[in-house]
């Protein structure tokens, strides 16, 4: 902090550092910012409950999305009743999800460990920094590091690690994905709101972030630049105080982001595990058949019951 004002004072002349005509403008920001502020961290304070399991009963605030035929996505059980018909397994899936998600992949795949292969290939290809340069880490291609040696501790890894904070939901993303496309399922109504919900919230929470960050450093830039103006070291402390409360706001829906998406994958992973064994995989549509009357005179009589004056 003192290299920069040394290096500002040095290099920048005193009408700037003082402050001079900018000084009234920068008080009157401030005493903005104070009138703001306040305001700003009651409601950072208010809202403590989105930061906690309280939060998930606001996912009904948002629509279920476009009915599905049939209809609940066609799912024996409705995800809303899986507390109360599966309250066990509910449990165990919401405190410990990783190992309800490496159980509940174990048994999609029939038990069968040697069709695993790391996401079963649904998040393959680039991420990060290869979407924009090609070539560069990371690309993903499942299959192609050894998942068959030992595809529990592969297993173990992905849904603990290989994701990083968001490991779980990822490997819950391919189980959903999986069981879908085998039984022929649809969105069930209560988690199209919980997308809708955690994509409100997680657009709300980016923007606060961003304009915490942006505030902070403006914040810190005009205290740097004019050290000896009282109005421009005002701004930035009312600033920092505005930067403080968006970044509170923004830790806040975080949090009540992962306590709904954690909820939300122990209701559906029940959803999933009843489903496995109460349900039944759709059967494929009827195959046409041409019937051979063994008449093929286009000019052939029609037989009696084509005629009904022949009855």
């Amino acid at each position: 902090m003192e290299a920069a004002q040394n290096c500002v004072s040095d290099n920048c002349c005193a009408c700037w550092t003082e402050g001079c005509g900018c000084d009234g403008c920068l008080g009157v920001v401030a005493d903005g910012l104070e009138t703001v502020n306040p305001c700003m961290e009651y409601v950072a304070d208010v809202i403590w409950c989105f930061g906690s399991p309280l939060a998930f009963p606001f996912v009904f605030c948002f629509n279920d999305g476009p009915e599905t035929n049939p209809p609940g996505g066609g799912w024996q059980l409705p995800m809303i009743q899986t507390p109360l018909r599966v309250p066990i397994k509910c449990c165990f899936y919401t405190a410990c999800a990783p190992c309800g998600q490496w159980w509940m992949r174990k048994q999609l795949l029939g038990g069968d460990m040697s069709k695993y292969k790391l996401w079963q290939g649904y998040h393959d290809g680039p991420k990060c920094f290869a979407t924009r340069c090609p070539g560069a880490p990371i690309t993903i291609e499942s299959g192609t590091y050894g998942e068959s040696k030992c595809p529990n501790a592969f297993l173990a890894a992905e849904v603990c690690c290989l994701g990083c904070a968001w490991s779980v939901c990822c490997s819950f993303d391919v189980n959903r994905r999986m069981i879908k496309e085998q039984r022929n399922l649809r969105n069930d109504p209560l988690e199209n709101r919980v997308n809708n919900c955690v994509g409100f919230f997680s657009s709300l929470a980016s923007k606060l972030c961003l304009c915490g960050l942006c505030t902070h450093c403006a914040s810190c830039c005009v205290g740097l630049c004019a050290p000896d103006s009282s109005g421009a070291q005002e701004c930035s402390g009312e600033g920092g105080r505005a930067a403080r409360a968006c970044l509170s706001c923004s830790r806040t829906c975080w949090r009540g982001i992962w306590s709904v998406k954690i909820i939300a994958i122990g209701c559906m992973s029940s959803q999933m595990d009843f489903e496995m064994k109460e349900g039944q995989p759709l059967v494929s549509a009827p195959t046409k058949i041409n019937m051979d009357r063994g008449n093929t005179d286009d000019d052939a009589e029609d037989p009696w019951w084509a005629d009904p004056k022949k009855q």
